[in-house]
């Protein structure tokens, strides 16, 4: 045999081609039954199984925008006795690092349990495709060592099972520029204001809760909302002057603004 071949094969054996790389998978020894994810909902993801909830796991065609260092809503609903733990490749290595954990807990119950949480990518992650990895494993949290039932993201778990979707990062967040009216949804006004403002959704979405975030990404200000006519009114007095962004959230929908502290 020639021995160019040879050489080049022995690289081609030694460095498999990248573009054949793959995610790992958490195995589930005994299945997923009852001891399932059953509903998962972030922003424009609203997934249900579909009658392979135990051998489907690679749903990343559903995608949702989310900003980064913003704060947003998350809600896992999974059967009996699971914990609930999610990851997001914010490297684009195509692994999960313990640091790209962005939530994990182990509360369950029977027949179901719903986590209703928050999750944030942090400030800075360029705009671009991530994966996030969503893991509903029976008696563990997903994340913890100490969890006899199984941990991490390509762990060995006893009951359970998995889903990935595919988050649409806007790095651009904290940092956009200040223009009055309308901005991603929210009315906002005064703007700029000094004390009291009013915010309402331009598509009449009843907004629950609201963060204000600096240019930093650092949340300063949250509160749960009450809505009077469509209207959610906010007290900012003692906030410093400055340049801020809103975000106002309901049960699995975000609505973002802009406006001026004077």
């Amino acid at each position: 045999m020639d021995h160019r071949y040879v050489a080049l094969l022995s690289l081609i054996t030694a460095f498999p081609l990248a573009h054949g790389q793959s995610y790992c998978s958490p195995t589930f020894a005994n299945g997923c039954f009852n001891w399932n994810n059953q509903a998962i909902m972030l922003g424009d993801i609203n997934w249900t199984p579909d009658g392979s909830a135990c051998t489907v796991s690679d749903y990343t065609a559903q995608s949702t925008y989310i900003g980064a260092g913003i704060s947003t809503p998350m809600t896992v609903t999974n059967g009996v006795w699971c914990g609930c733990a999610v990851w997001v490749d914010l490297d684009q290595s195509m692994t999960f690092e313990e640091s790209e954990n962005l939530y994990y807990s182990y509360v369950g119950g029977a027949p179901s349990y719903t986590y209703n949480f928050s999750i944030t990518v942090p400030p800075g992650t360029p705009t671009g495709d991530y994966r996030m990895r969503v893991i509903g494993a029976w008696g563990s949290d997903g994340f913890s060592s100490t969890n006899m039932n199984g941990y991490g993201p390509c762990g060995q778990f006893e009951y359970g099972n998995f889903q990935d979707f595919t988050l649409n990062v806007d790095g651009s967040t904290g940092i956009w520029s200040i223009d009055p009216g309308v901005e991603h949804g929210l009315v906002i006004t005064p703007n700029p204001v000094v004390d009291q403002m009013t915010v309402l959704a331009s598509d009449g979405m009843m907004l629950q809760h609201i963060q204000v975030i600096d240019l930093e990404g650092r949340i300063v200000h949250e509160q749960p909302m009450e809505m009077i006519g469509g209207t959610a009114r906010m007290n900012l007095h003692g906030l410093p002057a400055g340049a801020y962004t809103l975000c106002g959230t309901s049960r699995d929908r975000v609505r973002t603004g802009r406006f001026v502290k004077e």
